[in-house]
């Protein structure tokens, strides 16, 4: 039910905000006591809490509360090198390389549970600049609280800043990928956090697990909505031999092979929103396919994505005309990688490609690159090294060699 009456919806939100403040009836005059606690109880709240390190975190644990701090760094080294006709800025002339050293990612996570294991947080803060779909003005990345109503995460609540589950490799952390950072079609049609509420779980024995979550279907740490409408965001995955998650590589599979395939939904109307450049309505459909076994792993995606333009800010459709034809923006994205070396050197190669607008022809765009990595304790310490060829919807072609070695502790 909408209600359309201002006045209406004071007196709603009145009447539940007396709900609430209502004070209860007791037999006494006084609100209840707290029960006296036995001696044995006083004993149990004393126990010293424990502290460990294991996971590559530091672990704090008591019968109330178990938070885990964990730390990543990356460091990186960039060279590009530009397509010919291209001059980078701070190079004397078109087609001469420019290298970098930089903090790629500096993270830190509290994670765990509080009162009860159903309720779980989790808490992450970036030191080196924003992530996709991250606000440039704060560091906080991700803020979340999860109810584990059915307590064996079969149905769980999910509400916060968190990422939005759309793409596979955008859902995978930057810290377990083959390649130094996530492909062109990732930054494409994912955007990382939102804020919102999310359904999820797993069932039938751990083989399907879901998401369906509602969100702002803004920019990440903002105080409102950019207009009346939300984004709706719904993920389904099936692994019937077992768990694969969310992980690049294959540090899983031992005796047997994994599989997993998805399916997923997404529409964000950005009608009256202040952005010029993306008032659209989008719904995307697709779905995901992985395997791993014996240190193979291949995964690949495919995205169709439906685009409406919008209108603008106060603009009235009835008044100022505007381009209402829609158009079609779809791509896909792959990966295959092997461990030459059991757990600690593997080779990769990716291939990712996307039409911005099927109303302009030969403007596709494009990736291919190979990876080598080095683990030394998996995805916790390892080092890597990519080399990737970039095609704009112009045509031309750029390079880029990234070296990278992340520690996580």
């Amino acid at each position: 039910m909408r209600l359309s009456n201002p006045m209406a919806r004071v007196a709603l939100a009145a009447a539940f905000l007396g709900v609430l403040l209502v004070r209860p009836v007791f037999s006494d005059d006084g609100p209840p006591k707290e029960p006296e606690k036995t001696q044995d109880a006083e004993k149990e709240d004393e126990r010293p809490a424990k502290v460990s390190y294991k996971n590559n975190a530091a672990t704090f644990e008591s019968d109330r509360l178990v938070i885990a701090l964990a730390n990543r760094v990356q460091f990186r080294f960039t060279d590009e090198f530009p397509d010919d006709s291209v001059r980078l800025s701070g190079t004397a002339a078109a087609g001469d390389s420019r290298a970098a050293f930089r903090v790629r990612r500096a993270k830190t996570s509290l994670s765990g549970w509080f009162w009860r294991p159903e309720f779980k947080f989790d808490l992450q803060l970036s030191w080196a600049g924003p992530e996709a779909g991250a606000s440039a003005q704060t560091a906080l990345e991700d803020a979340l609280i999860t109810w584990d109503v059915s307590k064996k995460e079969q149905f769980q609540i999910t509400f916060g800043q968190f990422k939005v589950p759309l793409g596979r490799q955008e859902m995978t952390s930057s810290s377990r990928m083959q390649f130094a950072d996530r492909d062109i079609f990732s930054f494409e049609f994912t955007r990382g956090r939102d804020l919102g509420l999310e359904l999820n779980g797993v069932v039938a024995r751990d083989r399907l697990s879901y998401m369906v979550g509602v969100f702002n279907g803004n920019a990440a740490s903002r105080l409102g909505n950019d207009n009346s409408r939300f984004q709706y965001n719904a993920r389904v995955m099936f692994e019937p031999w077992g768990h694969v998650g969310y992980s690049e590589g294959d540090f899983e599979s031992k005796d047997k092979p994994l599989f997993a395939v998805a399916g997923q939904f997404e529409q964000n109307n950005q009608a009256y929103t202040s952005n010029v450049g993306d008032n659209l309505k989008t719904t995307i459909w697709g779905g995901d396919v992985v395997f791993k076994y014996k240190g193979f792993s291949v995964w690949a995606e495919y995205l169709a994505r439906d685009r409406k333009p919008q209108p603008v800010g106060s603009t009235d459709p009835s008044q100022a005309p505007f381009e209402t034809q829609s158009f079609n923006s779809n791509g896909w994205h792959g990966q295959a990688g092997y461990f030459l070396k059991r757990d600690v050197l593997e080779i990769a190669m990716r291939y990712a490609a996307y039409d911005p607008s099927d109303r302009v022809k030969d403007n596709d765009r494009k990736e291919v690159g190979g990876a080598l990595s080095y683990f030394i304790n998996r995805h916790f310490v390892k080092f890597q090294a990519d080399f990737r060829q970039l095609e704009s919807s112009d045509g031309t072609k750029a390079k880029e060699l990234r070296i990278q070695s992340q520690v996580m502790f």
